[in-house]
């Protein structure tokens, strides 16, 4: 009996990070307008672009990790695939916007300072 307890406790500590909470990035970059920012106002928010690339990454990882548990787990594949595609593909659309929008004002910050 013990040891079926040892067992049982061992499985549901290893599944919970499996299924740990998988939370989207903020999205709180600001991008300043190209034909007035400075210099240290594109700098920084190149790094915030790149920074919230890095976490929609790392969010698409954990879902993609949670998926896999799930489905491990007895879950429909199909349903839990269309979940959490939906998930991923909304924060990657938010990512590919923000670089655009980003990439925009980069040109206009360009086009003021080229000569």
């Amino acid at each position: 009996m013990r040891a079926m307890l040892t067992v049982s406790l061992l499985v549901a500590l290893a599944a919970g990070p499996a299924f740990a909470d998988c939370t989207p990035p903020p999205d709180t970059v600001q991008i300043p307008d190209g034909a007035t920012a400075t210099l240290n106002q594109m700098v920084a928010a190149q790094k915030a672009v790149k920074a919230y690339d890095t976490a929609v990454k790392t969010y698409s990882d954990c879902l993609q990790q949670d998926e896999n548990a799930k489905v491990a787990a007895g879950g429909n594949k199909d349903k839990l695939n269309a979940k959490y595609a939906k998930l991923t593909n909304k924060q990657v659309d938010k990512d590919t916007k923000l670089a655009a929008k980003f990439n925009d004002e980069l040109r206009a910050y360009k086009a003021k300072n080229s000569g």
